[in-house]
């Protein structure tokens, strides 16, 4: 008996590790560098730049995809987080906060 459940627990071993998915290697066509040009260009596009000054982005993380992106603009006290698609560069949610 003792045998028999030490060859059936190697055997479940053996079927579970075989079963196991390796991580998928993200594909990345956008860097961070350019995710960051991206944000800082809509923000000068689509803000009176000249009235309100440029952004400093804080930091960028790669979450889901997607690399968000913090900024603040100090002459205004604003600050906020932009979502870039990291597959074509698209912009996605924002979320702004002025003080």
């Amino acid at each position: 008996m003792n045998k028999n459940f030490s060859l059936l627990f190697l055997v479940i071993i053996a079927l579970l590790s075989g079963c196991q998915r390796q991580p998928k290697s993200e594909v990345v066509n956008i860097t961070e560098e350019h995710a960051k040009l991206i944000v800082e260009q809509y923000h000068e596009k689509y803000n009176n730049h000249s009235m309100v000054g440029s952004i400093h982005i804080t930091s960028v993380k790669h979450i889901n995809n997607q690399y968000e992106v913090r900024w603040a603009r100090k002459i205004n006290c604003e600050n906020g987080i932009d979502l870039v698609s990291d597959q074509d560069g698209t912009m996605g949610d924002s979320v702004v906060s002025i003080c």
